[in-house]
């Protein structure tokens, strides 16, 4: 036995130990990890020595608190557990009566190799020797004993230092060499290694201006800035502070030979192949138009691009935690997602800008990624740059295998946050400079986001009665108010609600009559079956005043496909989703557009992009099925071929192969479609529509007549996709429609839905619409109030 276990430890010789010091400890190979603490620790001293150590030393170190004898005891130990150290052929690890040495001509480190690499220019050893981040020395040894972590504390600042010495030596000689790029590359991964290194920053700032990259300079400028900030020092010194002012005075020389610089937001978001390496690439920007306090439409009374003119919003790259290859795609996908978050604004979005004069930024954004055993988590945070406190903060967590949804949680979250604190701060304004506004504003969106009314509103009506008479507050407050109302409170609290809702939004309007955050609110708030289409008048008088206010606009769409205006209601739809990219039931909501329009090319080239940003979604199955039974049996049946079992025991599943496969018995479809009738009386109109696509016109109207015309949920509107053009030329279907009350307001704006020019219909609309009020039966669904 002994001679096979020393037999294995000159195997384990034969290949140098090399021992990782930065960061978590390591030793490579694992087999000679020592389990210990205690041992880990007694290497890492041995191997950062420069001569054999006394064992009276090494004690003292590691056991201070116990007596010599017992210390000597444990040091020995130790040892015995380093016997695959100590037994090798030839021994890595030396120790005998008075002192214990490392044999440092068969045992490399991470650091060595690093100088080593430094003495020679090897700038490809350098790049991959040091550390993406902030990390440091043996990482995860802290509180072996007091000693230990005073020692340690030392030897962290003094290897730091050696180290950001030595690589910026290459940074410095490759710059005079004229090799700018290798120089960038290394001062700014020196960046990250030590955020407050000034004379990294300086480096940086002096490649990006010869490079001819003036942003590069100011994001430079802005990174050292805050790091600083966030120390003790509070600001750089005179020498930076004075070479950025000089650069920042002349015009960058044409840039003569690619340097790696940050990929402007347009190119990415039209190339989203386009390289972007998450560990240079720059976390692209919070979008203006995203997530505030209406669902995922964003509040903005104010044009596009003079929304960001102040304050000033600060995102910093997306800080990387580990060296998992998922970490760095997941990193790059959402530098894609933010990349169009930029697009999206039309240049309202600027990241890390500073143009604006003597203010760093109000808001400054980080995001950290890092994989945690079988999931993935994501922490986001919101600094407030005038103290230096976390205004807000988010932790999402998902497994490896599941992060489309993680992906859009923290974009949404941070998207979102950030949007709503604008609009609430007041977008063209200077941060408040009541640190307890500032407070509030952060912790009514919180809790809005997070989708506790309760709170949101209480905290609203906190602000609106601190700071009084601001119009856009007050709106703000009617549609926080609106986006809380829910039909499953009894009818008394309901009513109690939505009045405190429109007597908000009146109070703003008594302030600014152009008020469109209050003007989107009441057109939310009505109570009938047709809110949404009864609120078309108030919404086309907000879009007058501002054309590209996402709330007002996926308002405007929804209640014009609601009123069967549908081709009119696709651009609309395009310009919410354009202008909040995070969103996907936005971008969902243009595959519907299109669909229902019969623009089936252009429906099923965005879902295509939709799946390419969201893959894996759990709401993309429903429109995938929609989509087939519009373009035929065919895919249809391609659609439930490559259904799993379980989502082929769902009902609409069930549906789609009786479409597919029409021979296929009606016994368990009706059994079921009589079920699901039950549970959820709407489902009427998506039954009568399967029914007609069979051919089956005697059940679809059936249906028709069975479906109720209050509480419908918009149902309805189910039935104006071209497939199910049969139903709508039977005049039941236009009764129905008169019975839910669209008829009446189709008379009332003179404006009849787009299938009245259906080829094939068996009656003339206006005629029909006539002889129905002459009948008494076109009654309408809508409020007096809200025409």
């Amino acid at each position: 036995m002994n001679s096979a276990f020393a037999k294995n430890e000159r195997h384990i010789a034969a290949v140098p130990p090399v021992l990782r010091l930065l960061g978590d400890f390591a030793v490579e190979p694992a087999a000679l990890s020592p389990t210990s603490r205690k041992a880990r620790a007694l290497l890492a001293r041995l191997v950062l020595a420069d001569a054999p150590l006394a064992r009276d030393r090494l004690s003292a170190l590691l056991w201070s608190r116990r007596p010599d004898a017992q210390a000597h005891a444990s040091l020995r130990q130790c040892l015995v557990e380093l016997k695959p150290w100590t037994r090798a052929s030839p021994p890595l690890l030396q120790a005998d009566r008075e002192t214990v040495a490392i044999d440092r001509t068969q045992v490399i480190d991470d650091i060595s190799l690093l100088h080593a690499a430094c003495a020679v220019d090897d700038v490809a050893v350098v790049l991959n020797r040091l550390p993406a981040h902030d990390v440091g020395l043996l990482a995860d040894l802290d509180g072996i004993d007091e000693a230990w972590d005073d020692w340690l504390a030392v030897e962290r600042t003094r290897q730091g230092e050696a180290i950001v010495r030595e690589v910026l030596g290459v940074a410095d000689r490759r710059l005079q060499a004229g090799d700018g790029e290798a120089a960038l590359a290394v001062a700014d991964k020196v960046t990250r290694f030590d955020p407050c290194s000034e004379h990294a920053a300086r480096l940086v700032m002096s490649a990006r201006w010869e490079a001819g990259d003036g942003d590069g300079v100011r994001h430079a400028w802005q990174r050292i800035e805050d790091a600083l900030a966030r120390g003790i020092d509070g600001k750089p010194s005179a020498e930076t502070a004075e070479l950025y002012r000089r650069l920042s005075a002349r015009p960058c020389p044409p840039s003569l030979h690619p340097v790696a610089h940050p990929v402007p937001a347009s190119a990415m978001a039209v190339n989203p192949t386009a390289s972007r390496s998450p560990r240079r690439a720059l976390f692209l920007g919070v979008a203006a138009l995203v997530l505030a306090l209406t669902g995922a439409d964003a509040p903005r009374s104010r044009s596009a691009v003079a929304a960001f003119d102040a304050p000033v919003v600060r995102v910093e790259p997306i800080e990387l935690r580990g060296n998992d290859p998922v970490e760095d795609r997941f990193a790059d996908a959402l530098a894609g997602d933010f990349a169009r978050f930029a697009k999206a604004s039309g240049g309202a979005v600027r990241v890390l800008d500073g143009k604006v004069a003597g203010r760093a930024g109000d808001f400054i954004v980080r995001v950290a990624i890092e994989r945690d055993g079988s999931q993935f988590v994501s922490e986001s945070r919101i600094v407030d740059s005038l103290n230096g406190s976390i205004l807000w903060s988010s932790r999402f967590a998902a497994p490896v295998d599941d992060l489309s949804r993680l992906r859009e949680r923290t974009a949404l979250a941070v998207a979102g946050l950030v949007n709503c604190a604008l609009t609430l701060n007041g977008r063209n304004d200077l941060l408040a400079a009541d640190a307890d506004r500032r407070s509030l504003i952060f912790a009514v969106c919180d809790a809005d986001t997070a989708f506790d009314g309760p709170r949101a509103i209480r905290l609203m009506e906190e602000l609106v009665q601190r700071w009084p008479g601001d119009a856009d507050t007050l709106g703000l407050l009617a549609q926080v108010r609106v986006k809380h109302l829910s039909h499953e409170m009894d009818a008394a609290k309901w009513n109690v609600e939505r009045a405190k809702a429109i007597d908000a939004a009146r109070r703003a309007l008594a302030i600014d009559p152009d008020n469109v955050p209050a003007l989107t609110a009441l057109s939310q708030s009505g109570g009938s079956e047709l809110f949404m289409v009864e609120a078309l008048p108030l919404v086309d008088r907000a879009l007058a005043i501002d054309p590209e206010y996402p709330a007002a606009l996926m308002t405007n769409a929804v209640g014009l496909f609601q009123a069967g205006y549908v081709q009119a209601g696709v651009d609309p739809a395009q310009r919410a989703a354009r202008a909040d990219p995070t969103s996907i039931y936005k971008a969902l909501g243009v595959v519907r557009r299109y669909g229902a329009a019969g623009q089936m090319q252009d429906a099923m080239k965005q879902f295509a992009e939709v799946e390419a940003i969201w893959p894996g979604h759990p709401d993309l199955a429903e429109h995938r099925r929609r989509l087939a039974v519009e373009l035929g049996r065919v895919e249809a049946a391609e659609v439930y071929r490559g259904a799993t079992a379980e989502e082929r025991r769902e009902f609409d599943m069930l549906l789609l192969h009786q479409f597919a496969d029409p021979s296929i018995g009606s016994r368990e479809v009706d059994a079921a479609a009589e079920a699901e009738f039950a549970q959820y009386p709407p489902t009427a109109y998506a039954i009568a529509a399967h029914y007609t696509r069979l051919g089956d016109m005697p059940k679809a109207l059936s249906w028709l007549a069975r479906a109720p015309i209050r509480k419908t949920d918009g149902q309805w509107s189910l039935l104006y996709w071209p497939s199910v053009a049969p139903l709508r030329r039977e005049p039941l279907f236009f009764a129905k429609l008169a019975r839910i009350g669209l008829v009446d307001f189709w008379r009332r704006q003179d404006r009849w839905p787009d299938f009245c020019n259906d080829p094939g219909l068996r009656y003339d609309c206006k005629s029909e619409a006539e002889r129905l009020v002459r009948l008494g039966r076109a009654v309408s669904g809508g409020s007096a109030a809200s025409r």
